[in-house]
């Protein structure tokens, strides 16, 4: 027998055995079971080779049969034409003059224009300093109203009733009223009746000398008694305010938590764990229950919340039986720390005819001893998301004047080029096809002269918007040709007045402007038309492929007001790498640092990418996960 319970036990300690191996396997399994997630160089993924610091496009291209068009331009006062139809020119020859008297005087305006935005960006840029200085105030609530401008508002901290002059800017509605530096019974809210919903609303900035304005214990105790609510609009100056710039709104439960500690008693420790009511019903236990009787000489006492109501079942029992309750009121019903106040309910005192549960007062002092409640502060400062509402709106301010700075930067250089383009030469060696005059150029929408070129290579390239004082016409280029390596040496002849579409050449910067220029190659060349080339000038930069590392921001993911990347850790597993973004230019986004060409990334998406996933290197991920 005991043989048999032997063999017995040692086949199900076996059977066990292999059930927590085989579960362990499973597990196991399950948790490596995901597939190896693919990771390739930054390098490859690099979609960087264009960057805006270039002055020159990297490459160009190729035609052989080039042609000038002059176009006519209502700026410009022709003085002279020096072809007609069917002349022969070459490279340099003059074709059109022009009077530049009235482009002098609108590049005189235009560089008051710039001189004006240029104030105004020191200005913008000085609000913004201010704001990222300023302090926060943690306990302001945020103003739906924050940054309206007053149609007209009072006048000084003391209350008094002088109107200020309107502000020039509009505002949504007309807003009229005194400015506090300091809330009593006797302050005039400008506008609200004191409920949740429409509550009393003051204008309030503070005292000469002071860092708040005070809200008096007369009004704190006038508040608790009439329950009403009131809101504090911070202006921007006591005297001529213009805007509201924080709000903080004042009930009775911020009335408690900032006097609380001034009134009231000290919780007592025998009393935790008792039973806090909400409601107070005819099964609810006082926490005296042991000693007590309902009677006059030993009330029943509970412990209840603020607000906290008494149902029909508990006032008629109150009725019936002729008991007296006390409920204290205390500050936390989580975690008290005092009884704020005590309220009295005497079963002998009320009506059996009342149909309404009577709510337990929520204000201290109510019909029993009066308290000494402090004076409270309003905070007076902007909260932390309305400082950052401003910050923003600042910020944007900055990029739109800046935007409206450089282009109006760049219509001064245009302006500036027609200056020194008062005779405009011909960029081609070869025939002038048509010469029109004035009217009939502008009601047909024709070039005033059109040049044919004769068989020749001609190469055009394009300049960045921040180098075009770099690049004139004679300057040599050198051109390297994509099909035969060969290189040559081209003169220009030409850089445009107007910005390329498109942002020339596929810069790939949506932020910057590219003019085109034309160069002409003068003798053979084994060159074809449309071929591409490489283009270079001695002393203007074109980009390096590895001094930049874009990636498309399909590789990028964002966590709050971070970048990060999954990249393969050095113990070769998926890691979350953080990064710092720069521009974000046609989709693709700079990365600054945390990451280097060397580092392989993976594409971010997909149930199997995560920390700690095994990786597999690839050449490439262009043909994976998109």
């Amino acid at each position: 027998m005991r043989s048999s319970r032997k063999k017995l036990i040692i086949i199900l300690v076996s059977v066990l055995l292999v059930v927590v191996i085989a579960c362990g396997g499973v597990f196991y399994a399950v948790k490596h079971s995901g597939k190896p997630v693919q990771v390739a160089p930054a390098s490859a993924m690099n979609q960087g080779y264009w960057d805006s610091n270039s002055d020159i496009s990297p490459y160009g291209n190729v035609t052989t049969n080039m042609n000038q068009e002059i176009r006519y331009d209502e700026s410009l006062i022709i003085t002279q034409i020096y072809v007609k139809e069917g002349d022969t020119v070459k490279t340099g020859d003059p074709l059109i003059a022009y009077d530049t008297s009235l482009v002098s005087l609108e590049l005189e305006m235009k560089q008051m224009q710039i001189d004006g935005i240029g104030l105004n960006i020191q200005n913008v840029q000085a609000e913004l300093d201010q704001l990222r200085k300023t302090k926060p105030v943690a306990s302001a609530s945020p103003s739906p109203l924050s940054g309206m401008a007053l149609a007209s508002s009072a006048t000084n901290p003391t209350g008094s009733t002088d109107p200020a002059e309107p502000s020039s800017a509009p505002a949504p509605e007309p807003l009229q009223g005194n400015v506090y530096g300091s809330v009593t019974p006797e302050s005039v809210p400008y506008q609200g009746i004191g409920t949740a919903e429409d509550p009393y609303r003051y204008y309030v900035f503070p005292e000469s000398g002071k860092a708040s304005v005070s809200v008096s214990r007369e009004y704190l105790k006038k508040a608790l008694e009439e329950k009403t609510v009131s809101v504090f609009d911070t202006v921007d100056d006591g005297k001529l305010p213009t805007k509201i710039i924080s709000s903080w709104e004042m009930n009775f439960e911020t009335i408690m938590e900032l006097v609380q500690p001034s009134i009231g008693t000290e919780f007592p420790d025998e009393l935790r764990g008792q039973t806090i009511y909400d409601e107070i019903t005819a099964e609810s236990i006082p926490y005296n229950a042991e000693t007590a009787d309902g009677s006059e000489a030993s009330p029943y006492r509970f412990l209840c919340a603020p607000g906290a109501s008494a149902d029909a079942s508990f006032l008629s029992a109150a009725l019936e039986n002729q008991t007296i309750s006390i409920f204290d009121v205390v500050d936390n019903t989580d975690d008290p720390t005092r009884i704020l106040y005590s309220w009295t309910l005497n079963g002998k005192n009320l009506d059996p005819d009342e149909p309404e549960d009577p709510d337990i007062p929520d204000d201290p002092g109510f019909d029993g001893p009066d308290i000494d409640i402090p004076d409270i502060n309003v905070p007076t400062g902007p909260t932390k998301e309305e400082l950052q509402k401003q910050i923003k709106e600042k910020e944007d301010a900055l990029k739109s004047l800046s935007l409206d700075k450089r282009t109006a930067e760049l219509e001064l250089k245009q302006l500036q080029k027609k200056m020194d383009d008062g005779v405009i030469t011909s960029m081609v060696d070869g025939t002038v096809k048509s010469v029109l005059d004035e009217e009939t150029a502008k009601l047909e929408s024709s070039p005033l002269i059109t040049v044919t070129g004769e068989e020749g290579f001609y190469i055009t390239g394009s300049v960045a918007e921040t180098s075009l004082e770099k690049i004139a016409k004679g300057m040599s280029v050198s051109v390297t040709s994509w099909n035969s390596g060969m290189t040559y040496n081209a003169a220009i002849t030409s850089v445009s007045n107007s910005p390329a579409s498109g942002n020339g050449y596929g810069s790939g910067n949506p932020n910057m402007s590219y003019y085109p220029f034309t160069a002409v190659i003068k003798g053979d060349a084994e060159l074809q038309n449309g071929e591409g080339v490489d283009l270079s000038i001695e002393g203007m930069g074109t980009p390096s492929f590895e001094d930049v590392l874009y990636l498309s921001q399909a590789f990028v993911r964002e966590e709050g007001n971070q970048y990060y990347v999954y990249k393969k850790g050095e113990d070769g597993l998926l890691a979350k790498q953080y990064i710092e973004a720069g521009k974000i230019v046609y989709g693709s986004i700079e990365i600054k640092s945390g990451l280097n060409m060397e580092d392989e990334i993976a594409f971010p998406y997909g149930k199997d990418v995560k920390e700690g996933a095994k990786t597999e290197s690839v050449d490439s991920l262009y043909n994976y996960g998109m």
